[in-house]
């Protein structure tokens, strides 16, 4: 720069010219430009503010001459006239390219493949350093043209590739739409390449942007913290207002319509989604100009808000379509859930085929795997490694389809823990679920889910009454409910009862194989109860025929202990080694502690900070009565103070929690 300064007989100062060297970055161009000024003007360039000014000039000259090439039509030359002043020589070292050499061509080809340059049909896009200079100028006069040239060279660096420095290009802009759609559509690939720069960008994303359907759509898919937060519901309902309405994006605006559905169903309002997924649906059979991913997401939203409604069958066929055109990540995370629902209905033949097939998917490890982890973990439990199933299931996170599966993964999680033999910290697993289900509120179905799990804990704790309380109120009998309600009656002592509901719904109402099984189970083991060695081998040959078919043996664990040798007298050879394979849910809960009437009535009024005169005056008993129950129960419980009688009484369910 000095010595340019010096042939032009500009009189300069070692302040001025550091300072116009950090201001034009010593880019040839603007440094003639400033030193042709300056000699024809007749002007110094001693201060830092004169250097200033000179800078400025040179770079709003240079933007306008460029602009005015850029008018024409494009040719090599003209873009060369462009890339040219910014190579530098440290530059052109760095990107390993000689810019004396080869021909013009050969040099755009080399600066594009570096990912330095991106011409378009229209104007010339730099990456670095024109976003500090030369765009300064023009954003300042046509911001629209600096905002169209960032999207396309942000497409243009995704297609190319590039999703990693388009993402963090997008997220330096704070062009917050556009890092929604390039996380929410390249995710997998920035997760593949840099998992810590995929963590940072959304969080970024969380704490930086403004909340917009976009913003929430990709917070709520990628972002556990945004899937674990108590405020998701709330702030969902927050964005939907910003979104046009169902039936007119339906026509005009598909993409909206996509966003609508997911939301909806994140604000827990399930009757609204499916209304919207039904126009979704329609939209998409008609629409022929989708592209593969918007086709993908679309189905696979109407598949989870048919899942969540219960509609196994139509959430099947919806993600079979979002299954063909998506894209690798994708196409394993609607394969997860399609696994989920054929093990929901009993068919895990047909689940371990899904699973087979993504055995050696390289996306099984990423956040768009976790449906298949969770269903990876529940064919184990089908075979009766519940031990390894736990061991998965400990480490579901809460992002991309795990966290619609919350209510599935619940229930296999506490089965796996009753089936390995620690029934009494089911209840305490089953509560931690339930409060981080509150982030994504539950439909109908799936509080049902949760409902037969807590069932299933109570009764494996020998409390089949309170288990048969939980089915009072909102959740009626029906298929899903019926085997759960069976169940129960039979541990409370109303084998007749048991029998007969469990024989109409396992043969009078269709119901799905697994449904059908455990109400099969149920009969046989109150026909038992009721009549012994006479009891009647109809059902046992058809409820191991169901077995066979669909190898479905989990059902036959709900058997307890003290049926179990009567039960496997009636069962065939081949069917007797399956079910001895299987553990009981009753394996760790023969020793749950028996309270007095007594004794039930002081737990209840146990608190940390309630003192025994507290708890005398509210019972109406002498101190040195409630000190004896209290011994009394501790010694049941095997505790020695009342923190922890408390907490092992909710281990066992003898209490419960406010909040629940």
């Amino acid at each position: 720069m000095a010595s340019v300064l010096a042939l032009n007989g500009v009189e300069s100062t070692e302040v001025g010219v550091e300072t116009l060297v950090e201001r034009t970055h010593g880019w040839p161009a603007l440094c003639q430009l400033v030193a042709a000024r300056l000699r024809l003007e007749g002007l110094p360039l001693r201060t830092r503010d004169e250097a200033i000014v000179a800078a400025e000039h040179a770079g709003a000259t240079l933007t306008a001459d460029m602009e005015e090439r850029l008018s024409q039509v494009i040719t090599d030359e003209v873009r060369l006239l462009a890339v040219a002043p910014y190579v530098t020589v440290p530059l052109a070292d760095a990107l390993g390219i000689d810019p004396t050499v080869g021909s013009v061509r050969q040099l755009l080809s080399e600066l594009q493949s570096a990912g330095f340059m991106w011409p378009s049909a229209t104007r010339l896009t730099l990456a670095e350093p024109v976003r500090e200079q030369w765009l300064r100028d023009i954003g300042t006069r046509k911001p629209e043209l600096v905002s169209s040239a960032q999207s396309k060279l942000l497409d243009h660096l995704v297609r190319g590739g590039e999703q990693v420095r388009a993402a963090q290009m997008a997220a330096d802009a704070e062009r917050w739409e556009m890092l929604a759609s390039i996380l929410r559509s390249s995710g997998p690939e920035i997760w593949a390449r840099d998992k810590a720069a995929f963590s940072r960008l959304v969080g970024v994303l969380r704490t930086t942007a403004p909340l917009t359907p976009r913003t929430m759509d990709a917070l709520l898919a990628l972002d556990p913290q945004t899937a674990c937060s108590a405020e998701t519901p709330t702030a969902a309902v927050r964005v939907l207002t910003q979104l046009p309405d169902a039936k007119s994006a339906s026509s005009t605006d598909v993409e909206s319509l996509v966003l609508r559905v997911g939301i909806l169903r994140a604000a827990g309002r399930f009757a609204l989604a499916t209304e919207a997924a039904s126009l979704l649906s329609d939209a998409l059979r008609r629409s022929s100009e989708s592209g593969a991913d918007a086709t993908a997401e679309g189905w696979y939203q109407v598949a989870m808000t048919s899942f969540a409604m219960g509609k196994l069958r139509d959430a099947g066929l919806a993600l079979a379509q979002s299954e063909r055109v998506a894209p690798p990540a994708r196409k394993l995370r609607a394969r997860g859930a399609r696994a989920i629902i054929a093990l929901m209905e009993g068919d895990v033949a047909e689940a371990r085929n899904i699973a087979r097939q993504s055995a050696e998917d390289d996306w099984a490890a990423s956040p768009w795997g976790e449906g298949m982890r969770i269903a990876t973990a529940w064919l184990l439990l089908e075979e009766g490694d519940a031990p390894a199933a736990r061991s998965i299931l400990d480490d579901v996170s809460a992002t991309a389809g795990a966290r619609e599966l919350w209510p599935y993964a619940a229930a296999v999680h506490v089965q796996s823990y009753l089936l390995s033999e620690a029934a009494p910290d089911a209840l305490g697993l089953l509560r931690s679920w339930t409060a981080r289900a509150r982030s994504t509120p539950p439909s109908h179905f799936q509080s049902t889910q949760i409902l037969t799990a807590r069932a299933r804990v109570l009764i494996a704790l020998r409390q089949a009454r309170k288990a048969l309380a939980l089915f009072e109120g909102p959740f009626a009998l029906s298929s899903t409910t019926a085997p759960a309600i069976a169940l129960s009656q039979l541990y409370a002592g109303r084998a007749h009862e048991a029998f007969v509901m469990s024989v109409k719904w396992g043969l009078h109402h269709e119901p799905s194989p697994r449904a059908a099984l455990e109400s099969l189970v149920v009969s046989i083991v109150a026909d038992v109860r009721l009549n012994g060695v006479a009891a009647h081998r109809s059902a046992v040959q058809r409820a191991e025929a169901l077995s066979m078919r669909y190898g479905l043996w989990s059902p036959w664990s709900a058997v307890a202990p003290e049926d179990r040798a009567l039960v496997l007298r009636m069962l065939s050879p081949t069917a007797r080694e399956q079910v001895e394979k299987r553990a009981s849910f009753f394996a760790s809960s023969v020793s749950v502690p028996h309270l007095t009437r007594r004794e039930q009535v002081v737990l209840a009024q146990l608190t940390p900070t309630s003192t025994i005169a507290d708890i005398a005056r509210a019972l109406v008993v002498s101190p040195n009565t409630v000190k004896t129950q209290l011994q009394s129960l501790y010694r049941k419980l095997e505790v020695s103070d009342r923190s922890s009688a408390i907490r092992a009484a909710h281990a066992w369910g003898l209490i419960e929690t406010e909040v629940e």
